[in-house]
């Protein structure tokens, strides 16, 4: 078996990319978008009388990969080293010798590849974007259930605040939300089909080249250029620029699940099912897989859009040099874009919720988490900035002692002739410290609702 790539391996091609971007960049598929971008071709040139309507539908029934010789176009490529005229030249095999002229008539190879690729990209476009919506939608239900949910909120490494575990989730999808929003919004500027000649003037079809360009790019479903692109690699930069963002918001989420399942800390955990280990020699261990598989993949799409910015640059109106190298980690970002967002979904909706462990970790410190709301309640007899060498003083003899913090509190006149210790007491609870945490879940779910 003729295996080098992780995506192809028996044993980790269902973790590394998903069966919807296996079927769109496909070796045949990807052969196949070149073909049916050569039908596009003939037939827009037929509506406009250059090229006759009944080559055109020659073309158009003979656009099948499976009517192609691939034994005979490999060899085509080891004589010619050329990418597109072993293809041309078996496709020309099966047509009628009156309709063999017509086909690829006055395009140039950058064209039928670049539509080809672009073909593939917009039905890759539409299963990203129907990910992004199904992940936020079904996490939905983790943010809403969780809404009052207290835990610790950590800065730094350390504990910080009380907040709500609602409130986390918010911040993930809120971010994943804008992540959807860029990719809908890149579908009309980057979408777009190539179809210009040799160099993007459009000579070979005379006054109708446009035409020619914009009837190609409609039946393409694609969107016209305003000017040709042949050396503008901008677009696929930025669709991988966008597919690195959504990894990077993906492995924030998967980390914080990661890092929450520690031992020590124990607040969540991955969906578990009989049957999954963790270790070949440690019985005991139930390890983050699927998380690590979401930080894995989003390194290599956040690497791959610094490929692509890098092959911006080609020399003068066109070289092979950055074009190559596209057609590696384009399709490289869109399947593992895909395989992260799937592993991402697995882990949320399943996501397992220890409520004890987070409220056990919250009042770890004994009232130490709550430092900033005595230190404010505190300031209503002194300035604030006093209050807080006094709270920093106490709470770090608290932390030393290893004793509660009211009771170091209630100890030091300084707190004790201003402030009650039933005052005190109602300061250091956690549940009367989350600010707008509930407001803030209610809004973003009111809002994504909306739009799911």
């Amino acid at each position: 078996m003729d295996v080098v790539h992780l995506m192809d391996a028996p044993l980790f091609k269902g973790l590394t990319t998903t069966p919807a971007m296996r079927e769109i960049f496909d070796a045949d598929a990807w052969l196949q978008a070149w073909l049916d971008v050569e039908a596009a071709l003939a037939e827009a040139q037929a509506e406009i009388g250059m090229v006759p309507a009944a080559a055109a539908k020659a073309i158009r029934e003979k656009a099948d990969i499976r009517l192609i010789d691939q034994d005979k176009v490999r060899e085509h490529g080891k004589e010619t080293a050329h990418t597109l005229m072993g293809i041309l030249k078996e496709y020309r095999r099966n047509l009628d010798e009156p309709h063999q002229t017509w086909l690829h008539y006055g395009a140039t190879t950058q064209d039928i590849i670049d539509s080809g690729t672009m073909l593939q990209v917009a039905r890759a476009h539409k299963v990203i974007e129907d990910q992004l919506a199904g992940l936020i939608r079904d996490c939905l239900p983790l943010m809403k259930k969780h809404r009052d949910t207290l835990m610790v909120a950590r800065s730094h490494g350390n504990h910080a605040l009380p907040f709500t575990f609602g409130l986390k989730v918010a911040g993930w999808l809120d971010e994943m939300d804008r992540n959807l929003d860029r990719w809908q919004s890149i579908k009309d500027r980057c979408l777009v089909g190539s179809m210009s000649g040799a160099i993007g003037t459009y000579a070979a079809w005379g006054e109708q080249g446009l035409d020619v360009q914009r009837l190609t790019c409609q039946k393409l479903g694609l969107g016209v250029p305003r000017t040709w692109w042949h050396s503008q690699r901008d677009r696929l930069a930025e669709l991988c620029g966008v597919m690195a963002l959504i990894a990077g918001t993906a492995a924030r989420i998967a980390q914080e699940v990661y890092v929450s399942s520690m031992t020590e800390i124990g607040e969540l955990a991955e969906p578990y099912k009989k049957g999954i280990v963790g270790s070949s020699t440690m019985p005991h261990k139930i390890n983050p897989i699927v998380s690590e598989w979401v930080f894995s993949l989003a390194r290599i799409v956040r690497g791959n859009a610094d490929v692509m910015a890098e092959l911006m640059a080609p020399q003068n109106e066109r070289d092979g040099c950055s074009w190559r190298a596209e057609w590696i980690k384009l399709p490289e970002s869109f399947c593992m874009t895909s395989a992260l967002l799937a592993h991402l979904h697995k882990v949320l909706t399943g996501l397992q919720v220890n409520t004890e462990r987070m409220y056990a970790n919250l009042n770890m410190l004994k009232g130490v988490l709550l430092s900033e709301r005595v230190m404010f309640v505190l300031s209503k007899a002194m300035p604030l900035g006093q209050a807080h060498e006094v709270i920093h003083e106490l709470s770090l003899a608290a932390l030393a002692q290893d004793r509660p913090l009211l009771e170091v509190l209630m100890e030091d006149e300084r707190v004790s002739a201003v402030c009650s210790r039933p005052e005190i007491e109602d300061a250091l609870k956690p549940e009367n410290y989350i600010g707008m945490s509930g407001a803030v879940v209610d809004a973003l779910l009111a809002d994504l609702e909306k739009r799911t």
